[in-house]
């Protein structure tokens, strides 16, 4: 079990950048900020310009530099205590971290950055500053380090799909046959809101043909018309950590086809969590999952079976061709499926953590594969 204390999410850096030659790593995007500093600046995703930048050494201690409009948010709750403010449009947020880095002698070092979020205006900046250093990527580095969930993330991950799974089989329950897309997707929202959701991150929603687009965003003028099908995915925030479920939803009176479409994918399914056990390859779950697709006779046109899941979306693992990784114990995942059959998508998702035993799925308490259904008016 890993060590929650503040702190300790740094030290786990520490073995990858000394394997890697670095001598400092530079956390800057919202996520990696709100993991390894734990303090969580809500204008970071809305104002790019507005900088929050945890600079983490190798050999001396840590610093966080953030907006001075921010102080009362990162003080409350940050475990860094050298803490470093900037007034924006006067001072840029770049220039304090270049003080920083020379501050601490590694104006001339081998510097992790996440080069993958920093704009290139800020980059070529930086690069201005401190043109002795060496800047390379570091995001495998915090994501390996994400990848194996703590108890505390394991229990909110867990609350987060669960209470997404009940929201959604509620409102379905709610639902009749002639209401709208939109009347079905606020019923959810509003249901997570219930269960202590603070954020829908996504809601994916799209009836009959509309089912084929992957992202349809709901509509107040399309109705759920009887015999036909729904496809939804979608997720909210729990205390900064994501839900992320799929369903396929029957309408009105079942139509047969549906039916054994659907059948056939959560087949495939049940088999492909099977393999979903600690040092079971990525690539090679992938492999067997399409394997599967072939002997149902669905199509498979997927570029990745699964992806882990924490404060992003998508982390490792990814289950995906070329990653050859083995699962480990407390990862946490979203194993999906998926599949377009004559214009209409078929979908299941759901949250599944790696167990010395093998794996429990975390968002049903019981395994049901069973299409959810909006029942046929009876008058």
């Amino acid at each position: 079990m890993l060590d929650e204390t503040h702190g300790s999410r740094y030290q786990r850096c520490k073995p990858y950048m000394a394997g890697q030659v670095l001598d400092a790593v530079v956390a800057i995007s919202p996520e990696n900020v709100l993991y390894f500093a734990e303090t969580y600046i809500q204008t970071q995703t809305s104002i790019r310009e507005r900088l929050a930048i945890a600079v983490m050494p190798l050999k001396s201690d840590p610093v966080m530099i953030a907006c001075k409009i921010e102080a009362p948010t990162v003080e409350h709750e940050t475990w860094i205590a050298d803490r470093r403010y900037y007034v924006e449009h006067q001072v840029s947020p770049i220039a304090l971290l270049a003080e920083v880095l020379k501050e601490k002698h590694l104006e001339n070092k081998r510097i992790g950055f996440e080069l993958n979020y920093l704009m290139a205006s800020y980059y070529q900046e930086l690069a201005a500053l401190l043109p002795q250093a060496e800047f390379v990527p570091c995001h495998r580095i915090f994501d390996q380090v994400r990848a194996i969930k703590e108890m505390r993330e394991i229990r909110q991950l867990s609350h987060a799909a669960l209470q997404s799974v009940r929201a959604m089989e509620a409102a379905v329950r709610m639902t009749q046959v002639g209401e709208s897309e939109n009347d079905l997707a606020v019923r959810i929202i509003k249901n997570m809101f219930d269960g202590g959701c603070q954020t829908i991150e996504f809601m994916c929603l799209g009836s009959g043909l509309r089912s084929e687009m992957a992202h349809c965003s709901p509509s107040p003028d399309v109705p759920l018309e009887e015999g036909s099908v729904i496809h939804i995915d979608f997720g909210g925030k729990f205390n900064h950590y994501h839900s992320d479920i799929a369903r396929g939803i029957l309408i009105g009176r079942r139509n047969p086809k549906h039916v054994d479409i659907y059948k056939r994918l959560t087949d495939c399914y049940v088999r492909g969590l099977e393999q979903l056990r600690p040092g079971a390859r990525a690539c090679d779950i992938y492999a067997y999952t399409k394997e599967l697709f072939e002997k149902a006779k669905i199509p498979f046109t997927m570029s990745l079976v699964g992806h882990g899941l924490g404060i992003g979306v998508h982390e490792l693992p990814m289950l995906v061709p070329g990653e050859t990784k083995g699962l480990e114990v407390d990862m946490m995942l979203c194993y999906e499926i998926r599949t377009i059959v004559d214009g209409y998508r078929y979908h299941i998702e759901d949250l599944v953590h790696i167990t010395p035993q093998g794996h429990e799925i975390l968002s049903q308490p019981v395994l049901d594969t069973t299409m959810l259904w909006i029942q046929p008016n009876l008058f």
